[in-house]
């Protein structure tokens, strides 16, 4: 074989074995069961979904119209469990919601850091605010620093257009 030849083999076997290498890193990325990927997620949402005292019927079909199903059901069950507002309607504002944990953790804290709120109320307005978080900031803080009450609090801070920066 003459010179020629043999770089152009070895050039075409280092081709070959770099799309080899390629190509198995590419295959490691995904996992090897796309399918059992998606599926805990849908159990764990219809699990805490019966937990929180959700019809089985319901569940269902909550859980799979969900796009982050287990966030959904996280959201109803700790609102159930931590504030005295029922299943059905933590459900009701957990899915229509683009931050159903957010929604949970701003109705939870502020029924937990404020007195005579009405829980239901809160729920409402944390679900209508685009920032839950930093929502619940606001009525905690302005309901304890100024004497207002928790409804005035939920109006002042939900009608703020545009928190100062």
């Amino acid at each position: 074989m003459n010179r020629k030849n043999r770089v152009s083999n070895r050039h075409f076997w280092q081709i070959c074995a770099s799309q080899l290498v390629t190509a198995s890193l590419f295959t490691l990325a995904f996992p090897a069961s796309p399918v059992s990927a998606g599926v805990d997620q849908f159990q764990i949402c219809a699990a805490e979904l019966l937990r929180a005292g959700i019809s089985r019927e319901n569940a269902a079909r909550t859980c799979a119209e969900a796009l982050e199903p287990k966030d959904l059901s996280l959201c109803v069950l700790k609102i159930e469990e931590l504030t005295p507002i029922a299943a059905d309607e933590a459900l009701f504002a957990c899915m229509r919601v683009r931050r159903p944990k957010e929604l949970a953790s701003c109705t939870i804290d502020v029924n937990q850091h404020t007195q005579g709120s009405d829980p239901v109320s809160v729920l409402a307005n944390c679900r209508r605010s685009l920032l839950p978080l930093r929502f619940s900031e606001c009525v905690i803080g302005l309901s304890r620093e100024i004497d207002f009450s928790v409804e005035g609090a939920l109006a002042t801070c939900i009608d703020a257009q545009d928190f100062s920066r």
